[in-house]
């Protein structure tokens, strides 16, 4: 409320004023399940490493960090009854490893272990997993056969999925987009469309 106590305004010109823009997600902007379904099968067809960034890709359409997904183990999720149909899963995260580089941790090491963003040190967060997403990381568990205490995404030899990995998947998809990449809500379509033609 206005109380015209001062004579002039102290704050610089603007301070004050509505925002020019808004915080809501555009809808348009984002993968719709059809596009999401062939951007997955076009990363799952990939000669090397495919299956097992399908699995990762697929978790996180449900909406985790990439540092958040690379760091969980396979008894972080919560899988529902195999014979049970259309039943959600629940992935836990509670930590992150993002990949900051040798050069900025204590150890040498490339990634380095972290809270989750924006959350105390020792806090969880669970999303929900689609039904079609049990289905893909059961398939994904018992092909690379792992036990509950081991990463649930690998590199090629056991070790933490690589950044370098991760891109060498999206890449492709933003450089055959380029030419949407001028209309936003264009993007999704653009990806999913160039997957299935490379």
């Amino acid at each position: 409320m206005k109380r015209k106590v001062l004579r002039t305004n102290p704050l610089p010109k603007g301070r004050g004023t509505a925002p020019k823009t808004s915080s809501v997600v555009d809808k348009r902007a984002l993968l719709n399940p059809g596009q999401a379904a062939r951007l997955l099968g076009w990363v799952r067809s990939r000669s090397r490493g495919g299956p097992r960034l399908h699995a990762f890709f697929a978790l996180l359409y449900a909406g985790p960090h990439p540092e958040e997904a690379v760091a969980m183990r396979v008894r972080d999720v919560w899988l529902p009854d195999p014979d049970a149909a259309d039943q959600w899963c629940e992935p836990l995260f509670h930590t992150a490893q993002p990949e900051v580089g040798k050069n900025w941790t204590d150890t040498g090491a490339i990634h380095e272990e972290r809270g989750l963003k924006g959350r105390a040190a020792d806090d969880t967060r669970g999303v929900p997993g689609h039904p079609s997403l049990p289905r893909i990381l059961r398939e994904h568990i018992k092909a690379e056969e792992l036990k509950p205490g081991d990463l649930l995404f690998q590199g090629e030899k056991g070790e933490l999925l690589a950044g370098f990995v991760i891109r060498r998947a999206c890449d492709p998809l933003v450089r055959r987009s380029s030419r949407l990449m001028s209309s936003p809500h264009l993007w999704a379509s653009g990806c999913t469309t160039c997957g299935t033609r490379g």
